[in-house]
């Protein structure tokens, strides 16, 4: 078999019908054209020509109904209702009468040109043919077997007919005979199946008959009278052909096979113009009227059109012949002015190129030779490159011009007898010159298309599908459903835990048609589209000097639990507004609509305020007294294909804008869910591709990736994502054919574990990669419930702060462990810088003292020293924030400071009265204030005096001026004294220059950021000390793996 001759388009069916035999039709109803669908569910769909929406349906008493035809007058349509023929008024589908019956199953159905006359034929091995005016059958016409289609002559002279044996009939239809019998045309088929081998008659008045012939995929032109076979259309299918149909002038035919292709042809050269693929067999397929489109079902139950079949440069599929004829003398014009237009092109010179709005003019030489002439002292012209759009020399004028040079040459050499030769003006010799002559080529490059602008959804809602229920929200609180039932929807809301409210919220029926909900604590939004006037009423109504009024865009709020009566409420959009995006929290209701406006009303349905705003909405979601917007803030970006969006976030307590930055996506990603994490509160959004990102306080509110989906799952699944916490995505797992989740069975969502998207990095590190993401995603958490506490003191909030103080502690646990995971996998892989990187993160000093305990453990003293320095310069700056005690905070953590700068004291007396010249390692999860010693030689001259005004000054609190004010420099014992007995830290961070290290920048909190406690581990140690040499294993104080450290010293 031959490859195809023509690249193919893929055309993506919606779905329209149920699994089975379907079939279509264009009717000419009085207002416009229309597609008709019927199907093996029953159903049968007048639907609009463009965007095949249902317009009307009804539904048969005895399903399928794979089989209908439609009244060339636009007036009736016919549906095979099991063996009944009804007869169905256009456009409202009402039934009109049952035309005729057979005994067994109808299969094939068609209208006389003139649509007074009726042919049908089924299982019955019986044609009949009925009066569609009074339903009687005034002729029957007998086969050997079961009939697939028939296909009524333009002249209504002949009807055709292919058999389930594979043969082809043609009946006289005014005397009933048997015209012409062929038989072994087509595939023999069974009972069960699917296929129709559907003829079709050229519009000529029915000179051709086209048949499918055979498996091979070739279509048979039959000459009428003589029904010979003049012609085929092959070389294109790869399997049967099902379908051929003609187009309305006949210039084309459209054929469908079994390998789920279609191929367009020209009829006179019998090639193949365009050819597109479909995910399934086609079982039905028809051109439109007027119009250069083919619509196709599928027996899958698809529904599509097929849009600009005929490529622009040929004659349209719907043109008459006297158009043709004419089309025929216009491209004959056309063909000769292009040649004129080229040939003067070429004669031009400079002509000048302009490039469209965002492209540019590419040059590229693509040949460049160097060509002798003879000259009079110049070089030849129009061998230079010109301006824009220079003349192009080809490479037939450099051929030439490299001749014409050796010719010059070997006239040159001949000349030396009789003749004056080459001679120049006045008989001076010539000048011989060179000349470049390139070949330039000239590309206009047409700026990159974008994608379009990403159309508003609601978060947890999936497609509209005609006939299948679907969710208008689902969440983690619950979910809100449509079930299509005859003229109207029946909402229904469900809740995963149903003991959260106090009864259950009973069924919606909803004929406004609702398409777009969101679901909160409070109650439940809804809203409808508007609608436009139907335009012949529109016609009517301005001919009778009125307006036709469309349906404007509604929005419904039904309260769960209300305590007073008429508690719903509506609210109708003005004309030209519909409403884009719903949310609802504790104590408002928010509405985006399509002219920019945000609005927002209270529970009770009071307008609260009118916002407009910066871009066209995307998506909006709220939680408690939150709302967060999505919305287009320019076009998308045409390199990356990725969309333009910004993200605001308001608080509707406070009617402040928290903030409003860009939303950042996947590069060629699309925004698919918004959220908020249910435990930290923080924005989340999810694109296309899977990733989920959540807004951190930290570098001034960043967006960090926190979940991307497996790659060895990615072609097996499709995440669709319900919810976030902090720790894990909660999303549904659907399969790529059906990327949404059903509304029956009952969708269930599974719990999946954050993973930001680290690197392994080499050696055995690389096995920390695991608590390093584990420790991002605690950082994330840490720090914004760091930022509520801040928030929280400043404003007074003392409960609320001891709360968040309280889980402050536990996140900072679960980080340090975190932290110490990876620390520990660091140490063991040798990698101790990267280790003392890492321990400097730390929060607590418990956690700091573990990490000294580990490197001690794995013989690792450096390690180990240097966080002790980071360990003591934590623990004093902790001891003396500690000391300043806020001014808001309750009693008992007044108390609570008081005795932690006690304990601060009493340490630092020990510390004093250490011996001079010994340096200590800290124990390992020492308790806070006394686990500590300093090395005495720290302490100076001041040591005395330092402990003296410890006791002087008792348990009061230390100011800021107390850290800094005197230095060894002020006389050492009164600036020790001043200090409150802090000294030993005092002069490491306020004397660099004894000390050898800089404290650096301090965090907003009061405490060094872990760069700062890295410089002070890492600093070069004093020339005349000799901290920095290596200890003997004898010689370590208070560590806990002193008696091994003579076996390890080995």
């Amino acid at each position: 078999m031959a490859p195809p001759k023509v690249k193919d388009v893929h055309l993506k069916l919606q779905t329209g019908h149920g699994p089975g035999q379907t079939s279509i039709a264009y009717a000419n109803t009085p207002k416009e054209i229309s597609l008709v669908t019927s199907g093996a569910d029953g159903r049968v769909y007048l639907r609009d020509a463009l965007i095949l929406e249902p317009q009307c349906s009804c539904k048969v008493d005895t399903p399928p109904a794979t089989i209908l035809a439609v009244d060339p007058k636009g007036k009736y349509v016919a549906v095979g209702d099991d063996s009944y023929v009804k007869l169905y008024k256009l456009p409202s589908l009402t039934l009109e009468r049952s035309a005729c019956r057979f005994n067994l199953t109808l299969r094939a159905l068609s209208f006389s040109p003139d649509g007074t006359k009726l042919a049908a034929a089924g299982d019955d091995n019986l044609i009949k043919l009925v009066e569609v005016k009074d339903g009687s059958v005034y002729r029957s016409l007998n086969c050997d077997d079961y009939v697939l289609a028939l296909a009524w002559d333009p002249d209504a002279a002949y009807l055709a007919a292919t058999l389930r044996t594979g043969g082809l009939v043609v009946y006289d239809t005014a005397s009933g005979r048997l015209e012409k019998r062929l038989d072994a045309q087509c595939e023999r088929v069974d009972y069960s199946s699917l296929r129709r081998h559907a003829p079709s008659w050229h519009p000529d008045g029915g000179s051709v008959l086209a048949v499918p012939v055979g498996a091979e995929g070739d279509v048979a032109l039959h000459e009428r009278l003589s029904w010979e076979a003049t012609g085929y259309l092959s070389g294109e299918h790869r399997k049967a052909v099902n379908i051929v149909a003609f187009s309305p002038n006949g210039v084309y035919a459209a054929t469908a096979g079994q390998d789920k292709r279609l191929v367009v042809w020209d009829v006179n050269s019998v090639t193949a113009v365009a050819a597109a693929t479909a995910d399934e067999v086609m079982s039905g397929l028809v051109w439109r009227p007027d119009g250069n489109e083919l619509a196709m079902v599928g027996e899958s139950g698809g529904v599509g059109v097929w849009s600009g079949v005929v490529p622009k440069e040929m004659p349209g599929p719907a043109v008459s012949a006297a158009e043709l004829e004419r089309l025929q003398r216009e491209q004959e014009r056309l063909a000769d002015l292009r040649k004129r237009g080229e040939k003067a092109e070429r004669e031009a010179e400079g002509a000048e190129l302009v490039p469209p709005e965002g492209g540019e003019i590419r040059e590229e030489v693509i040949e460049e030779m160097q060509v002798e002439e003879a000259g009079g002292g110049g070089a030849a012209g129009g061998g230079e490159d010109g301006g824009a759009g220079a003349k192009t020399a080809g490479a037939g004028e450099t051929a030439e011009a490299a001749d014409g040079a050796e010719g010059d040459d070997g006239a040159e050499g001949g000349s030396g007898r009789g003749g004056r030769g080459h001679s120049g003006v006045n008989g001076r010799p010539a000048v011989r010159t060179q000349t470049t002559v390139r070949t330039v080529v000239r590309t206009v490059v047409a700026p990159p298309a974008g994608p379009a602008p990403q159309p508003a959804f609601q978060p947890g809602a999936t497609p509209a599908e005609p006939g299948r229920p679907r969710f208008l929200c689902y969440s983690l609180l619950g979910s809100v459903s449509s079930r299509p039932v005859d003229d109207h929807h029946v909402i229904e809301v469900l809740f995963h835990d149903s003991s959260r409210f106090s009864s259950r919220v009973p069924l919606l029926t909803d004929y406004y048609g609702f398409t777009k909900a969101a679901l909160g604590d409070k109650g439940v939004v809804y809203s409808s589209p508007a609608v436009k006037p139907d335009p012949a009423e529109a016609a009517a109504a301005a001919a009778e000097g009125g307006a036709a009024a469309g349906v404007p865009s509604l929005v419904m709020f039904r309260p769960f639990d209300p305590w007073a009566p008429n508690s719903d409420w509506t609210a109708t959009l003005a004309e030209g507004e519909e409403a884009l995006c719903l949310a609802t929290g504790s104590t408002f209701v928010a509405v985006a609509t399509s002219r920019q406006l945000l609005r927002l009303f209270t529970l009770g349905g009071a307008q609260q305020a009118v916002l407009r705003l910066e871009g066209q909405p995307v998506a909006m979601v709220a939680s408690g007294g939150q709302l967060a917007v999505a919305w287009h803030s320019g076009p998308p970006n045409p390199h990356t294909k990725s969309q333009a969006l910004s993200l605001s976030l308001y608080d509707t307590l406070s009617l402040v804008c928290v903030f409003s930055q860009p939303l950042p996506l996947s590069p060629g990603a699309s925004l698919t869910w918004l959220g908020f994490a249910e435990d930290t509160g923080v924005p989340a959004a999810a694109d296309s591709d899977g990733v989920v990102c959540v807004r951190t306080p930290d570098f001034g509110g960043r967006w960090v990736p926190v979940f991307e989906p497996p790659a060895a799952r990615r072609a097996s699944e499709v995440l669709w994502p319900v919810g976030l916490s902090s720790e894990q995505l909660y999303a549904v797992v659907c399969k790529p054919a059906e990327p949404r989740p059903q509304v029956t069975p009952r969708p269930f969502y599974t719990p999946m574990d954050l993973c930001p998207p680290v690197l392994a990095l080499d050696g055995g590190a690389g096995a920390a990669a695991e608590w390093e993401a584990k420790a991002l995603l605690e950082a994330v958490k840490l720090s914004v419930l760091r930022a509520r506490l801040e928030a929280a003191e400043m404003s007074g909030q003392v409960e609320e702060a001891s709360d968040l103080r309280h889980l402050k502690n536990q996140g900072e646990a679960k980080h340090d462990a975190a932290l110490l995971k990876a620390f520990q996998k660091f140490v063991r892989a040798e990698r101790h810088s990267r280790a003392l990187e890492v321990a400097a993160m730390l929060n607590m000093c418990k956690s700091l003292s573990g990490a000294v305990a580990v490197a001690n453990h794995h013989q690792a003293r450096g390690l180990a020293e240097r966080i002790a320095v980071v360990l003591e310069q934590k623990q004093a700056i902790m001891a003396a924030n500690e000391a300043l005690v806020p001014g808001h905070m309750d009693t008992y953590a007044q108390q609570h400071h008081q005795q932690h700068h006690q304990a601060a004291a009493e340490a630092a007396e020990q510390h004093q009265a250490a011996p001079a010249g010994r340096s200590y390692t800290p124990i390992p999860f020492a308790r806070r204030g006394g686990g500590v010693e300093s090395a005495a030689g720290e302490l100076g001259q001041g040591g005395q005096a330092g402990g003296s005004g410890a006791a002087a000054r008792g348990t009061q609190p230390l100011g800021p001026a107390d850290l800094n004010a005197g230095t060894a420099a002020d006389g050492g014992a009164s600036g020790a004294a001043d200090r409150g007995g802090l000294t030993p830290f005092a002069d490491v961070v306020t004397a660099p220059g004894s000390a050898g290290l800089s404290t650096g920048p301090k965090s907003g909190r009061g405490l060094p950021t872990p760069n700062t406690l890295l410089q002070a581990a890492t600093a070069k140690p004093d020339p005349g000390s000799d901290s920095h040499k290596r200890k003997q294993p004898g010689a370590a104080f208070n560590n806990p793996f002193a008696r091994k450290a003579a076996k390890l010293g080995k």
